[in-house]
């Protein structure tokens, strides 16, 4: 793969334009594929939306973050906002349906009584791949189906939001009954220190470039330093720096494996002081310097 200049983050309407497809209105974009004469998206991006994809024939093969998956049929991945997303190889045989929408659709088009349901599904930095049995595959992709001819209609454009919520969230929830079905001890609601500990997630995950200090996290959320480094550390069993330092860790692995940026570039990009401090944090971290690493994957 020849490496680019920066890895792109891409809304829904400019995956569409690369896909040659529609933009649909409504905020949920349902999309049907058979297969591919070519990937049309080569290159690692990062997406501002949620992305569900349903195999419902052959497999994908595609890295998140560097981690390698490989989504086999019968199963649906959720995928959160702001992972790096490499689809590496489609099966010749390949079937799938692609679900994307943003946080905000989410939690506008979800009935009230099941916002911390949505919570556990579309938890940040966590990537939720489900196995399905025959009834879950055929719920799901009729709701899909549904969605996409109601964005399809030339219906009031009012009268098809309210169908596409109540659509959205029966979706919701079918995925949830599947993650208890794979998960007998997932819980259905949530924490006050469980939904603290993913709105801190979410925070880091905009502004851990910019912000690795708690108190930026604590201002944010409301509540004092003391007490959120408490409950990061009693949920995740880690405490914030190291969190931090982790969400760093990944996004200069990331821009040194897919990118043609020089270290300095990268050093820069993550607002380290200096080229030798990003060098020697790197080094600590991952056992070699960003030089080696680099090499390594030549």
């Amino acid at each position: 793969m020849t490496p680019v200049d920066n890895i792109n983050n891409y809304s829904i309407k400019e995956l569409l334009d690369i896909l040659g497809r529609d933009y649909q209105e409504s905020g949920i974009y349902i999309d049907f594929h058979s297969s591919f004469s070519e990937n049309p998206l080569k290159y690692p991006y990062r997406s501002n939306n949620f992305t569900l994809l349903l195999i419902n024939q052959g497999q994908i093969n595609l890295e998140i973050n560097l981690i390698k998956y490989t989504l086999l049929e019968n199963t649906i991945t959720i995928i959160p906002p702001q992972m790096v997303i490499h689809f590496r190889q489609f099966s010749d045989n390949i079937n799938f349906t692609a679900i994307s929408f943003d946080k905000s659709f989410a939690f506008e088009n979800t009935h009230s009584q099941n916002e911390k349901s949505t919570f556990i599904l579309l938890a940040p930095n966590t990537v939720n791949k489900l196995s399905l049995n025959q009834e879950q595959k055929n719920n799901i992709h009729n709701l899909c189906t549904l969605i996409d001819r109601k964005n399809n209609q030339k219906s009031h454009l009012t009268n098809r939001q309210v169908a596409i919520k109540h659509l959205f969230s029966l979706l919701l929830l079918e995925l949830l009954d599947t993650s208890q079905y794979n998960y007998n001890t997932l819980k259905r609601n949530l924490s006050r220190k469980e939904i603290l500990t993913i709105k801190f997630l979410e925070l880091l995950q905009k502004h851990f470039k910019t912000e690795r200090l708690i108190g930026y996290y604590a201002s944010s959320l409301c509540v004092s330093e003391s007490y959120l480094s408490k409950v990061v550390k009693e949920i995740t069993s880690k405490t914030i720096g190291q969190i931090i330092d982790d969400a760093i860790i990944v996004e200069a692995q990331l821009l040194l494996s897919n990118t043609s940026m020089s270290i300095s570039e990268v050093s820069d990009i993550l607002q380290f002081n200096s080229t030798s401090f990003f060098g020697k944090f790197f080094k600590r971290k991952v056992g070699c310097s960003p030089r080696l690493y680099r090499k390594g994957l030549l």
